[in-house]
């Protein structure tokens, strides 16, 4: 068994028009039996959040790629620690505040039998297994806007570990940008009119036509009229090799 993985980025309209750049990130392992995907939404108001976010989605990657069976909680809480002490040093080396380099957290570690979700702040991460679909949902504050950083001073007290037993089948991650038409309004589940023929036409492409395919659908003029934000989406496929 193998996966297959199609992810894009794209600047919001919001940014477009005010010449911001686009501050969410993604990276991803692929390893055959293992797949490690993050993807990071840098803080709208921070002022090198794109700096932070693909630092993260970078290093959290590499790290997670290193555990070849399904780490425990104590790896898991000192790994993230070190990924947060990347992003101060290079806050430091730029003579700025850790909060410039703000960014949500999204991780995923899938393995031949067993999966983990490392999470801070919003992004829905959706698991497919053979028993059912399972979720990590946004942590949001008081407020619709408000959310949780790695680099927060309680980023321990944010940080969402969610395991899942089983072989996982189909992986679909997305930031917040992506939400409003791949979610349904309760925001608990995938929309199917939005996600279903998309995930047809992936499952018909190679990785690069699909990701080509899912840059175009998230820079559609429509969307600009749902959401002027940032837009992430990561789907991963499992398939017989």
């Amino acid at each position: 068994m193998s996966w297959n993985v199609y992810a894009s980025s794209v600047i919001g309209s919001g940014h477009r028009q005010n010449n911001l750049p686009c501050q969410d990130a993604f990276c991803y392992r692929n390893m055959g039996e293992r797949l490690i995907a993050v993807v990071c939404d840098g803080a709208g108001s921070a002022a090198c959040s794109e700096q932070g976010a693909a630092l993260v989605a970078r290093e959290l990657a590499d790290a997670l790629a290193a555990f070849t069976h399904e780490p425990d909680d104590a790896q898991l809480l000192a790994l993230v620690a070190s990924v947060r002490e990347a992003v101060l040093l290079r806050a430091r080396e730029q003579a700025r505040c850790a909060g410039d380099f703000a960014c949500t957290v999204l991780a995923v570690w899938l393995g031949e039998h067993a999966s983990v979700v490392l999470h801070i702040g919003d992004g829905t991460a959706a698991l497919t297994f053979d028993a059912g679909q399972h979720f990590s949902l946004p942590e949001n504050g008081e407020y619709a806007n408000q959310t949780w950083f790695l680099t927060s001073e309680d980023w321990r007290e944010h940080l969402r570990v969610r395991r899942f037993t089983g072989r996982a089948m189909q992986l679909v991650m997305m930031s917040d940008g992506v939400q409003p038409f791949a979610l349904t309004r309760r925001g608990d589940a995938l929309f199917s009119p939005f996600m279903d023929p998309v995930l047809r036409y992936l499952r018909q492409v190679g990785e690069t036509e699909g990701s080509k395919a899912i840059r175009a659908t998230l820079d559609d003029p429509r969307t600009w009229a749902i959401t002027d934000d940032d837009k992430t989406l990561l789907v991963a496929l499992r398939h017989e090799v």
